[in-house]
């Protein structure tokens, strides 16, 4: 079901799950994550390897502590 109600096709909703299943996409980088462990990454901070999404979330926790 979607947004505001609308029932999605069966195609994408099986687009939908595919792309779930996909942990993580294809990164620039061999290295293990330095938050979450799995490889591959996309992005090097600080001298360590990184996902997007756990820069975003290792930053927003470092911002609750000041």
């Amino acid at each position: 079901m979607g947004f505001f109600g609308k029932k999605e096709s069966e195609e994408e909703e099986q687009q939908g799950q595919e792309a779930q299943g996909e942990e993580v996409p294809a990164g620039k980088y061999d290295e293990p994550c330095s938050l979450c462990g799995k490889a591959p990454t996309e992005k090097k901070w600080m001298g360590q390897y990184w996902h997007k999404k756990c820069i975003r979330k290792a930053k927003k926790a470092a911002k609750g502590m000041m």
